[in-house]
């Protein structure tokens, strides 16, 4: 059994990677044409959008569920039922994105493009299995 202080080093840790995984681009989609679409935490980039791409595209912020569940981990330093749901809740978030990396990685297959998983999506799926590991252990040691 590890010892509060390993647990809350694990949140920490969690939290580091999860953060830096906001920052980099979480997956990248190379389609036919020359278009290429970046998926971040905040957005979707589309560079050399050529003049008859379909206007109004989406671009969901997939960081907001991330970085909600990533406070809530912080806070279960302090209360460990807030650590567990912020784990949970980070998973599924990852969950989530690791679907629509599936969905865009058939998308591109599709067109004939190239598909290129970002490291974004691997520092964040680190960071989760890490907080997920220290969240446990919290409470754990809270029960």
């Amino acid at each position: 059994m590890i010892g509060r202080p390993t647990a809350i080093a694990l949140i920490a840790v969690g939290v580091v990677l999860t953060a830096t995984a906001m920052v980099l681009p979480w997956y990248s989609t190379a389609y036919g044409g020359g278009v290429e679409v970046v998926v971040r935490a905040w957005g979707t980039e589309i560079v050399n959008k050529p003049g008859d791409w379909p206007a109004g595209e989406l671009s969901p912020w997939y960081g907001v569920p991330v970085a909600v569940t990533a406070a809530l981990l912080v806070a279960g330093i302090w209360v460990a039922r807030a650590a567990v749901a912020g784990a949970a809740g980070q998973a599924g978030a990852v969950g989530v994105t690791a679907a629509l990396v599936v969905s865009e990685r058939g998308h591109a297959v599709e067109q004939q493009g190239d598909f290129a998983v970002g490291f974004g999506l691997v520092f964040l799926v680190a960071g989760t299995l890490v907080a997920l590991a220290g969240a446990v252990a919290v409470q754990r040691e809270a029960g």
